[in-house]
């Protein structure tokens, strides 16, 4: 045991800390993301090893983490997919939940992978109340040396760098008391080998829902490559283009790409980089294929989409240069499409696949033959030669059974492999044909239910043809994105536009002031003085708009003195205060103020607002969110009445969690009600999302 404590302190020693124990460092979360069903599948030549892409996330989630939200959420990443063999490799285990993770022992780290077995070994655990926060991290670094023992206990390729492969890295905990049991938190997977392109996603980002952010990877192209385009799958949890991988959806493009998010949650984001390459010491040797389309009626039904179409051209998008290409059309007849024979051209060879109809009966053999004919007579004997077979074999032609002996026989003959297509077959006699004619020529049958899954057919024969040997290659990085929940915004838009006016008559330079207050505050001010002249035309005037969900006081008080003498210290001065709304309606008063009347001097009006509100009052309520969330509106009117409105975002029904896709809430919704009595009250608006998101908006309304 003491010497496998040596190799750890090896392999962790920038660590700065025991063996086996993280450093902690306060960082943005990391972020989930769905392990392949085969992460360990074997690579093949070493090829696969040095262009896999790392895939990092917590066992078994994907996606948004919705119902994982309240809590804490392991997330463990590299700093790279790829590396050089030697190089050290920094591990991240980050908590992108909204609560602490909390465990019995510190985590720590295994490498394995399926067919070396577990090349880093945990001794032993820590045990110690660990705790995590939201957003902070803990790291290992590890040298690629075996830090690994047998089941003797004796220590394995001492000193020794592990081979190039792919490996997982399961980041594990003790837990339980007295006795620990071993679980696996979070897991990733990365790639020792010759690194094509090396990348990481970039920082991982926390955002507010409806927040504009902009992804920023790096990109390292350390072999002979050139890359070809960047996508982005913004949700593993959903397959859009129907291929079975549900993460690698060009939902955006580009490097550099902006995008914003509708709903909360925390989004696996995974970016695919697509590149061309040599990888030293790999001959590829070039193929001839022939796309063999079914273009007769039962197309129509078959694949209405036309989607056997689009998959062909993704194939030929991934040909490369001296690979060639044609197009067979067939239905009661074969003919090569517009009688262009197999070529590099492959613009053209696309533009052939999109003449493609669905018309005619059906002669399996015909399309067969021709295909076989083809490539006799127009491909290059050095290369692969290859027929792609879709039909949905729906056959009456009495020569078929004769023919088709022929057909196999033919292609033996060449070497020509055919892959075998079923569009909707259902017929168990034509699908043993199918398989047959694939089986004797080296190819392969593949079933597919729905013209759909052709996306995925064409990956295996993709993998089949190209992966030893080829030089397309995808690397991939996840990052996530935390989104945070934004509560509603409601504002009450209630404005009465009044003209307060003062006018004043009497001794000469006494002077008058009217104050307004808001809830309070001084909102403006004015001074009228009595000079010589029209009292009419000695007024002053406050524009005022009276929000209802505010209290407006107006006080006039009238200062003599700090006025200069006129001859007559005891004189008086007549006010008159006048409130005018913008639909005609005036209220107006009196008072005089007299010198010897100190307490006279001031004049005050409560709750002017009031004075025109009746007692049925109609109310206007703007709610926005920057989530594309639903919202339940409760108006509270202050004496005993409630009214609830629920608005739900599609205009449908309630959305599910997470619904990242939508529009931002903007609406605008009218309250009316008729109070019994004169009175102030205190009214609120409570608007919540479908989120919890919450937010109160309270004010008192004083109705006459």
């Amino acid at each position: 045991m003491g010497i496998a404590f040596v190799v750890l302190l090896a392999a962790v020693a920038v660590l700065a800390g025991p063996a086996g124990t993280p450093t902690t460092q306060a960082v943005l979360p990391a972020h989930p993301h769905d392990l392949p069903a085969d992460p360990n599948a074997p690579l093949g030549d070493g090829i696969a090893a040095a262009l896999d892409g790392a895939i990092e996330g917590a066992a078994g989630t994907g996606g948004a983490v919705a119902s994982a939200l309240p809590l804490g959420q392991p997330r463990v990443r590299t700093d790279k997919n790829c590396y050089l063999p030697g190089q050290l490799i920094t591990i991240t285990l980050r908590n992108v939940g909204v609560a602490p993770l909390a465990w019995d022992s510190l985590p720590d780290y295994e490498i394995e992978n399926a067919t070396i077995g577990t090349v880093r070994m945990i001794a032993g655990f820590q045990r110690e109340n660990f705790h995590l926060d939201p957003g902070d991290s803990v790291s290992w670094v590890w040298d690629q040396k075996w830090d690994a023992w047998d089941a003797n206990g004796s220590t394995i390729h001492k000193g020794e760098y592990v081979p190039k492969a792919v490996y997982t890295v399961n980041i594990n905990i003790e837990a339980g008391f007295p006795i620990g049991e071993v679980a696996t938190v979070a897991t990733t997977r990365f790639t020792i080998g010759e690194c094509l392109a090396r990348i990481n996603a970039g920082d991982d980002i926390v955002v507010d829902e409806g927040e504009t952010f902009q992804f920023n990877p790096v990109i390292d192209i350390t072999g002979n490559a050139v890359v070809k385009s960047v996508s982005w799958d913004l949700d593993p949890a959903v397959d859009s283009n129907g291929d079975g991988n549900s993460t690698n959806d060009s939902d955006l493009l580009g490097t550099t790409p902006s995008y914003a998010f509708g709903d909360d949650g925390v989004y696996n984001v995974t970016m695919n980089l697509h590149g061309f390459g040599v990888v030293s010491g790999m001959d590829r040797i070039p193929q001839d294929v022939v796309f063999a389309l079914d273009s007769s009626t039962t197309m129509e039904w078959g694949d209405p989409l036309g989607l056997r179409k689009v998959a062909s051209k993704a194939y030929v998008d991934r040909m490369v240069p001296d690979d060639l290409g044609a197009v067979v059309d067939f239905d009661s007849t074969a003919r090569v499409v517009n009688g262009h024979h197999l070529s590099m051209n492959y613009t053209q060879i696309k533009e052939d696949i999109d003449t493609v109809d669905s018309s005619g009966d059906l002669f399996l053999s015909a399309g067969l033959l021709l295909s076989l004919y083809e490539l006799r007579d127009y491909g290059n004997p050095a290369h692969t030669w290859i027929v792609i077979f879709m039909t949905g074999a729906e056959s009456e032609n009495p020569r078929d059974p004769y023919y088709i002996p022929r057909v196999i026989s033919l292609a033996q003959d060449l070497g020509a492999r055919i892959y075998t297509v079923g569009l909707n077959i259902v017929d168990p006699s034509l699908v043993t044909l199918m398989r047959n004619i694939a089986l004797q020529t080296g190819g392969r049958y593949f079933s597919a239910a729905t013209a759909g899954n052709l996306y995925k057919i064409y990956e295996d024969i993709q993998s089949e043809t190209n992966t030893t040997k080829g030089t397309y290659f995808t690397v991939s990085d996840t990052l996530s994105v935390t989104v945070q929940n934004v509560p509603p915004t409601p504002v009450v838009e209630a404005v009465i536009p009044v003209a307060v006016t003062l006018r004043i008559a009497g001794e000469k330079y006494h002077d008058v002031t009217m104050v307004l207050y808001r809830d309070s505050v001084e909102d403006g001010r004015a001074t009228a003085v009595r000079r010589p002249g029209n009292p009419d035309e000695q007024t002053v005037s406050l524009p005022v708009a009276l929000a209802i969900q505010s209290r407006y006081d107006l006080s006039v008080e009238y200062t003599p003195e700090d006025d200069p003498l006129n001859g007559n210290a005891h004189g008086a001065t007549p006010a008159w205060l006048t409130i005018t709304s913008e639909d005609g309606r005036q209220l107006s008063f009196h008072r005089l103020f007299n010198v010897q009347q100190m307490d006279d001097w001031l004049w005050e009006f409560k709750d002017i607002e009031g004075m025109f509100l009746g007692r049925s009052v109609s109310l206007s309520a703007h709610i926005t969110d920057p989530g594309n969330d639903d919202e339940t509106v409760v108006w509270d009117w202050g004496d005993g009445t409630v009214e609830t409105r629920v608005f739900h975002n599609d205009g449908t029904g309630p959305d599910p969690y997470p619904s990242p896709w939508g529009s931002p809430v903007d609406l605008t919704l009218v309250f009316e009600h008729a109070y019994a009595a004169a009175g102030s009250y205190a009214v609120s608006i409570t608007v919540t999302d479908d989120d919890g998101g919450t937010t109160t908006l309270s004010f008192t309304l004083t109705v006459t």
